[in-house]
């Protein structure tokens, strides 16, 4: 088979498990994902590190990557202000959580207080200073990345 009749071969197998209410086919998918994974793990470490962190995803309301969030960070205008270390450092000195599952993971909250700085920074720094800005924007971003009616999804508002 040339790769464009494996890929064509693949999409037709995959399309017939996603609808088809027969859990064995999903079994048999997730047992060749299974092979795959270890090949990679053992071959590509890199590339299943890259995939690992794609299927994180299920257990998340609100996901990024590492190397989506930093992007997004990176293209940040005005400039993000923090990286991720300074931000890991702040959160660990208040003693807050990075991650709640199931709602966000850590590059999600990361990402959403850098872009409520990035926003609003300006307005927030009239009102509130010092340890008590950190405090107000990570309960600003817990809140968007909590709510109840699911309105805020971090994929879709940076296009990821």
């Amino acid at each position: 088979m040339t790769q464009e009749e494996m890929r064509r071969e693949f999409n037709a197998l995959y399309s017939m498990m996603a609808n088809s209410n027969d859990i064995r086919f999903m079994h048999t998918f997730g047992q060749v994902q299974k092979e795959v994974m270890e090949w990679a793990i053992v071959n590509k470490p890199e590339l299943a590190q890259d995939w690992l962190e794609k299927l994180e995803s299920i257990k998340w309301g609100n996901y990024l990557t590492p190397k989506e969030a930093q992007k997004i960070v990176d293209g940040m205008e005005p400039t993000a202000p923090w990286k991720l270390d300074q931000w890991q450092a702040a959160m660990q000195q208040y003693g807050y959580p990075v991650e709640k599952q199931p709602h966000y993971n850590r590059c999600a909250l990361w990402v959403t207080m850098n872009m409520i700085m990035s926003d609003s920074s300006e307005t927030l720094e009239k009102y509130v200073d010092g340890p008590k800005l950190f405090r107000l924007v990570h309960d600003l971003a817990v809140d968007k990345l909590t709510d109840k009616d699911k309105r805020f999804d971090i994929r879709d508002y940076f296009k990821v």
